[in-house]
């Protein structure tokens, strides 16, 4: 069945009315009264939509009146099946209304017109005009087709259920917002605020309200007509404007509320581009293999072979994704995309090899083999040149990599190469401590890529580019960007840090407290986030204890939570120890602060370098400071050799801070107090 007649019995607005079957029939033929009165009864429910009732009365009657009156109750349910296999017993059956039918289970729209036209039906009949509107709108004739529906919307003499349809039909804004604040009957209501906020969403991409009228009526009557497609309407909106993790919820939401929407080809490559976008690239593939089993037909499943190669391709499993590419070629030789596929499929294997030795930093022999992908693909070359790019960076050729990636950037033709380009270029300045060349660059990447989470990451590099030139006023302002401009994006939580730390260095300390408890609390950052919110927010906490004692032992109290609370890496145990023993220290608790210092950081960080774990610069700072704090106060206390003594253990580490413990080791030693 054609996707209009699947309309007209979806919303049961078409179907013909109990008196067009008298009229299709003529006048009922002799068959004594006990006939008459089961067909009047027929007739009276079918009029009030008691289909079965209609049929079993009918059913009695073997005439064609009955008979087309069983034809209209299945109609009236929309069990088209139905009606057509009773057709087939029914071969015989002449007229009008038995042509109608025919033609409307053909799919045939001008035949069944002519046949309704021919039954009798009054030229300005609405009915007749609606579905003489489907017909215009079927042939291609838009225009005319809502001139009809415009005129049937505006009337004020047909009959709610007309008015709705023919709105619904129309699908402009603002005839949809009257009827819908006009229209009595709750069901029609529904309808027609799935199509005006199917409307709203086409006519402003993303359209909150929209969005908020589908999911209400969704929530409250999920089986309404057209609600699954006004809710995937919502994922597709979401889509358009970048916003991943929603979209990914709204098809989710969808498959909750009707499980067979999971078997709908497009939505799994709707939930596939989502989760590539989202970096959730094994979902994205199990995404795309779905719309392989459910495509409709040879060429949709070989779309979505593809796109489970190319997902593999950007995860780096080159094998797996030739693998799926031949499968197209051996499996679907006559599609359109195994044809396309067929010249490229050469070029990709060249690709993947060069990826690999790339990836077996075997940069030299990559960059030759995507020299030859260039020539044999033009438009792979700008594409080859950044990945020669990477393998100038990987070879150390710094300079040469800058250049090359500032060329893309600057002139590059394909978009999505200099967009990639003009990200790595910002990034390598940062590593370079170029803050303010970088901050440039990320804000112009976060600005082209519009509401896509890959500019919520840009501007969390630029608020730290902004924080790192002691920009601090700027690096609250980005971040506060990104968490206004992305509020579902997985970099917020980031982004919120940098402001909190800026907070902190502009002495902003209690708002810098509140956010950081904010952060250390939401269900959407991860446990490396609120741990070092929770880290900062102690820190916070100690900076205010200059002007309250009081901070210190909250910051204590922070500090211990931290370092008993959780899982933390060597490191991180030795930079929380430090800064309880700094807080005992502030507390004038000195011999516990001695203690912590003593067992807890410098011990603790000997002992780790035995078993030969590797501290990253922070704890390496923490054990050389601990250690010279130490060195100060035995010394103050005239306690010279365990001074020395702990400064040894200094001087014989990997530190920096060895050539300092040196000299500090010979300044006691001329003292002469270590008998």
């Amino acid at each position: 069945m054609n996707d209009v007649t699947r309309l007209i019995a979806r919303r049961k607005i078409l179907a013909l009315a109990a008196a067009f079957a008298a009229s299709f029939a003529g006048a009922a033929p002799a068959g004594g009264d006990a006939a008459k009165a089961e067909i009047s009864v027929a007739r009276e429910a079918l009029r009030d939509g008691l289909w079965t009732v209609a049929r079993n009365h009918a059913a009695k009657v073997g005439t064609d009146e009955a008979k087309l009156i069983i034809l209209e109750s299945y109609a009236g349910e929309g069990k088209w099946d139905d009606v057509g296999r009773s057709l087939s017993g029914w071969k015989d059956a002449k007229g009008d209304g038995f042509d109608y039918y025919r033609a409307v289970v053909k799919g045939d729209h001008a035949a069944a017109l002519a046949a309704l036209k021919r039954g009798g039906s009054p030229e300005g009949l609405v009915e007749v005009k609606m579905f003489e509107a489907a017909a215009l709108a079927k042939s291609g004739n838009q225009v005319a087709a809502n001139g009809i529906w415009r005129e049937i919307a505006a009337s004020t003499n047909v009959r709610e259920k007309v008015r709705a349809a023919a709105c619904a039909n129309l699908m402009d804004a603002e005839v949809l917002r009257s009827a819908y604040d006009s229209l009595k009957s709750v069901p029609l209501r529904r309808i027609v605020g799935l199509r005006l906020g199917a409307a709203m969403l086409r006519d402003a991409k993303t359209d909150a309200e929209g969005e908020k009228l589908i999911r209400a009526i969704v929530k409250d009557a999920p089986d309404t007509d057209g609600a699954r497609e006004a809710l995937l309407a919502v994922a597709d909106a979401r889509v358009s404007a970048g916003r991943w993790k929603a979209a990914a919820e709204a098809y989710h939401e969808a498959i909750e509320t009707w499980p067979d929407v999971a078997k709908i080809a497009a939505v799994q490559e709707g939930r596939g581009w989502v989760f590539v976008n989202m970096g959730r690239r094994e979902e994205a593939l199990e995404a795309f293999r779905l719309a392989g089993q459910f495509a409709a037909d040879d060429e949709e499943r070989a779309l979505a072979a593809v796109k489970e190669g190319d997902v593999l391709q950007g995860m780096g499993r080159a094998a797996e994704s030739m693998e799926r590419y031949r499968f197209v070629l051996e499996k679907h030789p006559g599609t359109k995309v195994a044809k396309v596929l067929k010249a490229a499929v050469e070029t990709k294997e060249l690709e993947a090899r060069g990826r690999e030795l790339f990836r077996g930093f075997k940069f030299e022999e990559a960059m030759k083999v995507f020299g030859e992908v260039a020539k044999a693909d033009a438009s792979r070359a700008e594409r080859m040149d950044f990945l020669t790019v990477l393998c100038l960076y990987g070879q150390g050729r710094d300079e040469e990599a800058m250049a090359g990636a500032r060329r893309l950037a600057d002139g590059g033709k394909d978009a999505a190469v200099r967009s990639e380009a003009g990200l790595w270029l910002a990034k390598f300045l940062y590593n370079r401590r170029e803050w303010k060349e970088s901050k440039r660059l990320f804000l112009e990447y976060a600005k082209a890529q519009g509401g896509a989470e890959t500019a919520a990451e840009a501007l969390l590099w630029a608020a730290r580019a902004a924080f790192a030139e002691s920009d601090y006023n700027l690096a609250i302002r980005l971040s506060t960007e990104l968490a206004d401009g992305h509020p579902d994006s997985s970099f917020k939580t980031q982004g919120l840090l940098v402001q909190g730390e800026a907070l902190i260095e502009l002495a902003r300390f209690d708002e810098a407290v509140l956010l950081f408890e904010r952060v250390a609390s939401s269900p959407a950052a991860t446990s490396a986030v609120r741990a070092r919110a929770q880290m900062l927010k102690a820190d916070a906490l100690f900076a205010m204890g200059a002007d309250n004692s009081s901070r210190y032992v909250a910051a204590l109290d922070a500090y211990r939570s931290i370092r008993f609370g959780g899982a933390l890496t060597a490191s991180e145990q030795i930079v929380v120890s430090f800064r309880i023993a700094r807080s005992l220290e502030k507390l004038k608790r000195m011999d516990e602060a001695v203690d912590q210092y003593y067992t807890q950081v410098v011990l603790a960080y000997r002992s780790g370098r035995l078993d030969g774990v590797h501290y990253t610069d922070e704890a390496r700072a923490a054990f050389s400071t601990a250690a010279f704090r130490l060195a100060d106060e035995f010394e103050s206390r005239g306690r010279d050799r365990q001074a020395a003594g702990i400064l040894e253990l200094v001087a014989e580490s990997d530190v920096p801070a060895a050539e300092e413990a040196m000299k500090r080791i010979e300044r006691i030693s001329n003292k002469g107090g270590f008998l």
